[in-house]
């Protein structure tokens, strides 16, 4: 169980657009992804990993995939195997 403490608190703080956010928990850190347009007008896939305690990780995020992509993303852990995934803008 996990019970955060406290406010809110910002993943990202990069310029433009970051939203749609998906997450899951998995070896023992949350792991973050969302939709960012850093290089507009280009909108990438971003993922960040977040410690229990609210450390953010990687404070500028880590770029997964930058194409047209979708308004939306979302991540499965299996155990084993972590897949985030998005949809390309056709």
């Amino acid at each position: 169980m996990f019970l955060l403490i406290g406010g809110d608190f910002q993943i990202c703080t990069a310029p433009n657009f970051t939203g749609y956010p998906s997450l899951c928990f998995a070896n023992g850190q949350f792991y973050v992804f969302w939709v960012d347009q850093r290089d507009y007008p280009l909108m990438s896939l971003y993922g960040a990993r977040v410690t229990v305690d609210g450390n953010v990780l990687d404070p500028a995020g880590r770029e997964l995939y930058t194409d047209s992509i979708g308004y939306n993303c979302d991540v499965a852990f299996d155990g084993t195997n972590m897949l985030a995934v998005t949809r390309n803008h056709c």
